[in-house]
């Protein structure tokens, strides 16, 4: 799952500056980011920003200040070079900030965007959001909805990663549970490094997957078994699944308890996990084979 967010090293600039008001020569500036030209994102950047002037704004509200910033990002910068960051016909529904938070609703044209384009519009608009003193994340939905095949539903300025393309990021000291010959589920511990781009569900979730280490344990999972998307918010972990996998379950319900619970110990052996929502194509799953699964999942409860 690792991606090509190693583009993104143009804002190294941002940790180098600061991620607020820029000043200087008695001016208050406020960056504004957009994707990068092509032929610059071909050398490694994705996401290029420019100074705005923002002495007129700075003492305005947060309210105003955030409705200003994505009139900017909508098409009001005409500054050469400047390129809108959401597609085309995408219309800014709602802005408003609440408890440090910028809540911002697009239009159904948002939908279009996936991958790579959808995570540079979504940090362009959260960079430039954060810019503001006194907002702290972005939130971005469409006609209201979060998009569930995102790995993260808020954004703020530090969770973007400055690393080189190939250099691990860091490494998850954790453990994964899978069943031995006898039907026992047994805890595997594993260090899996987490590059540029990945989420730690999702990289736990790829282990599960890929089976065990140890050869005297057998693999978790169903061969094909797949996952849409793993996001974790606010301790619970969302696993996106498509419909076919129903068909790779096991037909003993039993079997079937003893791969949910290896899913779930294994997510909730992650610090932060605090339980399982299993969806499926988006949609929260009533049943998963025999198993209600409607309400999130913990290790003590399934």
């Amino acid at each position: 799952m690792k991606r090509c967010l190693t583009l993104i090293l143009a804002l190294l600039l941002l940790v180098l500056t600061g991620c607020r008001n820029d000043t200087w020569d008695d001016r208050t500036y406020l960056k504004l980011f957009y994707p990068a030209p092509l032929e610059q994102s071909r050398g490694g950047d994705a996401i290029a920003h420019m100074n705005i002037p923002w002495d007129d704004m700075a003492q305005s509200d947060l309210q105003l200040q955030a409705e200003r910033v994505m009139a900017l990002l909508m098409g009001d910068c005409d500054a050469d070079g400047f390129k809108v960051p959401v597609p085309h016909g995408a219309l800014l529904q709602d802005c408003r900030v609440e408890n440090h938070t910028a809540y911002v609703d697009f239009s159904d044209a948002y939908w279009m965007l996936s991958g790579m384009e959808l995570t540079i519009a979504d940090y362009c608009v959260a960079l430039s959001l954060t810019q503001i003193a006194g907002v702290e994340q972005v939130s971005i939905t469409v006609n209201g909805r979060e998009l569930a095949y995102r790995d993260s539903q808020r954004f703020a300025a530090k969770d973007v990663l400055l690393t080189a393309a190939d250099e691990p990021v860091r490494t998850l000291h954790t453990v994964l549970y899978f069943p031995n010959e006898q039907g026992q589920l047994i805890g595997e511990k594993r260090d899996l490094t987490l590059h540029e781009g990945q989420v730690r569900c999702g990289v736990v979730m790829d282990a599960l997957l890929a089976g065990p280490e140890d050869k005297s344990l057998l693999p978790l999972l169903p061969e094909d078994f797949s996952v849409l998307t793993v996001r974790l918010d606010e301790g619970t972990c969302y696993l996106n699944l498509p419909s076919s996998d129903g068909a790779l379950l096991p037909q003993e319900e039993e079997a079937q308890r003893l791969l949910i619970q290896g899913i779930v110990r294994s997510l909730c052996a992650i610090s932060g996990v605090e339980q399982v929502q299993i969806l499926q194509e988006g949609m929260v799953l009533s049943r998963f084979g025999r198993l209600d699964v409607s309400l999130p999942l913990t290790p003590d409860n399934i």
